[in-house]
């Protein structure tokens, strides 16, 4: 089976969230069975992981590049609407479309990550005859998105991209159901798709117990739509350290520890490091409790309704309790609870946080079920073998 992906996130396994599902997800293939195409930009910034450093093509999209300065907020708008004019109105991209029909894929698999993929996945594939093309999304990215320029409209190219092909792959059934909404379109199948993990180096743990110490531990990327809450975490671990001894350790690149950490460090934070994708496992591992966030913004709102985060099927692996917070809508809530996998907090008032949390790692030895029925979970729904087989099946019937 011989697949194309477009996307403008990079297959990286160390690069966690969307780059590391792709590669997670498709490793699966031969080199010479999957063939990607990408910004060049983008492959720049985070090359691929072997073995598919040769699997890329790429191209320029900005004709002319953002300005990052004082005057950015006024001269970027313009920028952009020229780049994906021009763009529309130019540029045919026959190099890529040639290269497209001479390896003749049997399915397309288009991941936009924003909208430059879905417009150059319309832009490459006007006109060319192929056999099967699957949307995946894992993110609302254009929640209260409003971007024209002439000839287009980004709903308008994701509404087509979902209408002409209507099998999806989906992050959450969550996120399924609001572009459901949103467009007026429903698919003909569904595969709701989460980070697989492999699970032969899995750590060995002990089991919970109560102890006068406790370590809470969060791995990944502290973007806005996680901060607000993280820090709401943060902020009730520093008031419970006057009669409790907490650690909050955060394994992050030094890029988002930089950013935050004048402001989570002085709440007593420890940062942990950036750690390699298959080293975490084992780091998480020695924690007590794995914290889950979700942002409680109303500017974030549809991406905590919708986005599952990918570090979940990560956290089952290292068989820790996972201690969410977030809104009760959160996507990550509703996993957690239909599987009984994991804690939820759904407030954001700091000291009713700090009670709840408080009360569970008083009684973390009674939430061992929990832990264990998400490594049952991942055993039986997301590991290599069997989400790869579900993954080859569902693209084969589409």
């Amino acid at each position: 089976m011989r697949i194309l992906l477009i996307s403008d996130a990079i297959m990286n396994k160390d690069a966690g969230g969307i780059s590391q599902t792709l590669y997670n997800l498709f490793s699966f293939t031969q080199p010479q069975e999957i063939l990607c195409i990408t910004s060049k930009r983008e492959l720049l910034k985070n090359p691929p992981s072997e073995p598919y450093q040769n699997r890329y093509l790429t191209y320029r999209f900005e004709v002319v590049y953002l300005k990052g300065n004082r005057f950015s907020k006024y001269i970027n708008p313009f920028i952009n609407w020229f780049n994906y004019s021009f763009n529309q109105l130019f540029r045919n991209f026959k190099s890529l479309k040639k290269q497209i029909e001479a390896y003749n894929p049997d399915v397309i698999i288009s991941c936009p990550n924003g909208s430059v993929s879905v417009f150059m996945h319309n832009k490459l594939l006007k006109g060319l005859s192929v056999n099967k093309v699957i949307p995946y999304f894992m993110d609302d990215w254009m929640y209260k998105m409003e971007f024209k320029w002439i000839g287009g409209e980004i709903h308008q190219n994701i509404k087509k991209l979902l209408s002409n092909n209507k099998s999806w792959m989906m992050i959450s059934e969550d996120l399924s159901k609001i572009l459901t909404e949103r467009y007026n379109i429903k698919p003909d199948s569904l595969l709701e798709v989460h980070n697989p993990v492999d699970i032969s180096n899995a750590p060995d743990v002990d089991l919970l117990i109560t102890k006068k110490e406790f370590t809470l531990a969060y791995a990944g990327a502290l973007w806005p739509m996680h901060f607000d809450s993280f820090k709401l975490v943060a902020e009730a671990v520093n008031n419970l350290n006057a009669t409790m001894r907490i650690n909050l350790v955060l394994y992050t690149s030094t890029s988002f520890w930089d950013w935050h950490k004048a402001v989570i460090e002085p709440l007593g934070v420890v940062y942990g490091g950036s750690i390699p994708y298959k080293e975490i496992h084992n780091k998480l591992s020695k924690a007590d409790a794995l914290i889950l966030v979700s942002s409680f913004l109303p500017d974030y709102s549809s991406h905590s309704k919708g986005s599952l985060q990918t570090k979940i099927t990560d956290y089952l692996k290292s068989k820790r309790l996972i201690i969410s917070c977030g809104p009760g809508y959160s996507a990550n809530h509703n996993f957690l609870k239909k599987n009984d996998c994991g804690i939820c907090i759904e407030t954001n008032n700091v000291d009713e946080v700090a009670l709840q949390l408080s009360n569970i790692l008083e009684h973390i030895e009674e939430n061992q079920k929990k832990a264990q029925n998400g490594w049952n979970l991942l055993q039986a729904e997301f590991i290599f073998e069997k989400f790869h087989e579900k993954l080859k099946n569902f693209i084969l019937k589409s």
